[in-house]
């Protein structure tokens, strides 16, 4: 007679307790070939991700190449500094990872060869492309270990996939708010300084570089649109526990961050272009907020190991709120979301009011209502799919029950899953 396995799934609402039997070919610890998630859909988000990646990088490089031979010495400037800045912030970051996970005995040490293609990517400062390549290798290779190979083979490549993919979206958030967010406001700024009072630019500008520059723009909201959801996805592949999204959930979260990010760019723009300075003033206002708000009320414990870490995090993660909101940790996030919207709300429409009354609109009927429609509808919008991602998307109405820790209970003998709550895996 088989042996049977009772699972016992431990939470911290006694409520929320689970109890499962399982069969022995159902060990918790082997991931069978129902629940390998690298499939299409999988290899499809990847691949999405190092479009949007070197898009931002191709637009930018051709960028400076027009500002340095038209003579814009400025805006060459600005935009060299927001890409090379990102850029060596992301090859620090992810050196570092290499260097722990090396000495980390789970993960196995790199051999010369690999740590060779590693520096290589690491001086031409684009480590995020490495890192989806090797997520979609271990994915192969994890695909063809589950038909020829052992269970603990597929298991170990399986979960180095799903490392390289956190890792490498959460690198894409770093590129996200110091490469493409600047890059997207400085860039409309430009094309709005030029189009309304184009007498008085300094520069002359001609139409093949406005047009580079309104791609620019849109590839950028792209690209953050899709780093933040491309962020919560892997978040929620590396957990084993949190529920996988769906495609129709990715869909609409995408659709949320899009627009949302797209309210927020247009009102910082608008205001930078008439006011810059004031513009320099909201952002580091919201900023010292936003910062303060985490320090005292939302503790980081399970990211960080110290206080000082926790400060330094609520710190970063107070700059990436002047354009989009990152879950702190793990609970409930309904009227957290409430204040942050309200008070992006409240700096959207201090913009708006701001634009409206300096401008005219006799001048230029078609910018003016144009801009400050579409920030009011692109907000109004993201609200509406946040609503719908969160009332019929979202990943945890499939499974109300979450389990922060799962103990197995086998022939009487207890063993614990391992599963990892640091910053890189937490959502």
């Amino acid at each position: 007679m088989p042996e049977i396995c009772t699972v016992v799934h431990f939470s911290r609402e006694s409520s929320m307790t689970r109890i499962d039997t399982i069969k022995p070919n159902e060990h918790p610890g082997k991931i069978s070939e129902s629940n390998h998630s690298f499939g299409v859909f999988y290899v499809c988000c990847i691949v999405l991700s190092i479009l949007t990646y070197l898009a931002d990088l191709v637009l930018a490089i051709i960028l400076l190449y027009f500002y340095s031979t038209q003579g814009h010495g400025v805006y060459f400037a600005l935009t060299l500094t927001f890409m090379l800045l990102p850029a060596i912030c992301m090859s620090t970051v992810s050196l570092r990872w290499y260097i722990i996970d090396h000495d980390d005995p789970s993960v196995g040490r790199a051999s010369l060869g690999h740590w060779i293609i590693r520096i290589i990517f690491l001086v031409l400062q684009i480590s995020p492309l490495l890192r989806y390549i090797d997520t979609l290798i271990y994915g192969i290779r994890s695909k063809v270990a589950a038909k020829t190979e052992s269970d603990s083979k597929q298991t170990i490549l399986y979960r180095r996939m799903l490392d390289e993919d956190t890792n490498s979206s959460l690198l894409r958030l770093f590129h996200c708010f110091l490469h493409c967010a600047p890059q997207a406001v400085m860039q409309l700024v430009f094309l709005l300084s030029f189009v309304i009072s184009p007498e008085r630019n300094t520069y002359s500008i001609k139409l093949d570089v406005l047009i580079i520059q309104a791609w620019t723009v849109f590839t950028s909201v792209i690209s953050i649109a899709w780093s933040l959801t491309s962020y919560h996805r892997s978040v929620r592949f590396a957990r084993d526990d949190k529920n996988k999204i769906k495609w129709i959930g990715l869909l609409v979260a995408f659709c949320w961050q899009l627009m949302s990010a797209l309210s927020r760019i247009l009102a910082l723009s608008l205001l930078a272009a008439i006011l810059p300075a004031w513009m320099g003033v909201v952002c580091a206002l919201h900023w010292g907020v936003m910062s303060i708000w985490l320090a005292i009320g939302q503790h980081q414990t399970a990211a960080c190991g110290s206080r000082c870490e926790e400060l330094l995090l609520s710190v970063a993660l107070g700059l990436a709120y002047v354009l989009a909101f990152i879950a702190p940790r793990d609970g409930p996030t309904r009227y957290v979301y409430l204040a942050y919207y309200l008070v992006c709300f409240m700096e959207n429409t201090a913009a708006l009011v701001v634009w409206c009354v300096t401008n005219n609109s006799s001048s230029n009927p078609f910018l003016y209502y144009g801009a400050a429609g579409s920030q009011v509808i692109s907000f109004a919008l993201a609200i509406a799919f946040l609503i719908i991602y969160y009332k019929y998307c979202h990943p945890s109405l499939s499974q109300r029950s979450k389990y922060p820790t799962d103990t197995y209970i086998e022939n009487d003998k207890p063993c614990y899953s391992k599963t990892s709550y640091n910053f890189r895996t937490s959502s």
